[in-house]
């Protein structure tokens, strides 16, 4: 009996080469999805004793307490200000990681971290064939190549937190002047669970009474991102309080758009500032030390 054989044809080596690079141009061509990242200062304890050094550092993206690294580049300035309010600039390291940096704590009383990214853009475009695309350059860098432009943000982006070395300072240093930032109404470090966290909205130094929108959530409330445990909610007047329904570290952010000035309309269509803060809700004990601790 003859065994029948399955015969493949061969493709030519030139045509696989063609499927390929035809493949590539099609995955290449696919809208990039993008979402501003979020960057929040930490610390590694926020109550320490004096003479204590422990890291400050960072979280960019969409994921609480810990998501992507930050490009050194991005970081335009991390500053901590002392109890008697002196400030000193860290020196950013050349590379992308979350940027770890050991403060001693040699002074009682509150300090805080602060810290500003470089401004940057994002774009979102249809392209001349109609295809979604989205960018991080201005609006003037694809015009050419647009149907029409979605959306098109200039973002700046403060961030702060505090660290309480020994008893808390008498003055809470509420506002540091950071060009947006959130603004306590007293010492963090009285908060417990239950209470809320009062905030008002600092801009260029003054208090902002217009419209933004803020969210917040704690760590281990989702491991999913952007999935807050205070949904956004929208604000008119500056000022907000946030819930504190559980111990941990919280994480609150506020964000407002201004539509551009007539000198930069061809760059972006809205300048986005975002402040965010960082505190930590203590819990009493829940288990004993282990023997021999």
């Amino acid at each position: 009996m003859r065994t029948s054989k399955l015969r493949i044809p061969s493709v030519p080596a030139s045509a696989m080469l063609l499927a390929a690079a035809l493949f590539l141009l099609h995955v290449l061509a696919q809208p990039i999805p993008a979402l501003a990242h979020s960057l929040y200062i930490q610390s590694g304890r926020h109550a320490v004793d004096e003479g204590k050094a422990t890291p400050l550092f960072f979280c960019y993206g969409h994921r609480f307490p810990v998501d992507d690294g930050v490009r050194a580049n991005k970081l335009k300035r991390v500053r901590v200000i002392a109890p008697d309010g002196t400030g000193t600039d860290i020196a950013v390291r050349n590379e992308t990681c979350l940027h770890s940096y050991m403060v001693k704590y040699d002074t009682p009383g509150t300090w805080a971290l602060t810290a500003e990214t470089n401004p940057g853009f994002y774009t979102k475009w249809v392209d001349k064939k109609g295809r979604q695309r989205s960018t991080i350059k201005p609006m003037s860098a694809i015009k050419d190549q647009a149907q029409s432009v979605e959306k098109s943000l200039y973002s700046k982006q403060y961030a702060k937190t505090y660290v309480t070395c020994g008893p808390p300072s008498q003055q809470f240093p509420a506002h540091v002047g950071l060009a947006l930032e959130l603004v306590p109404s007293g010492d963090v470090f009285s908060l417990r669970k239950g209470d809320a966290l009062e905030l008002t909205v600092f801009r260029d130094g003054v208090p902002y009474h217009g419209p933004g929108a803020w969210d917040a959530t704690y760590t281990g409330f989702s491991t999913q991102p952007e999935d807050m445990y205070h949904p956004r909610t929208q604000v008119e007047d500056g000022a907000f309080a946030v819930p504190l329904d559980h111990p941990g570290r919280w994480f609150v952010r506020f964000f407002i758009k201004t539509d551009a000035t007539p000198d930069k309309r061809e760059e972006y269509m809205q300048l986005k500032q975002t402040a965010t803060l960082v505190v930590e809700i203590p819990n009493e004990r829940i288990r004993p030390h282990p023997k021999g601790h």
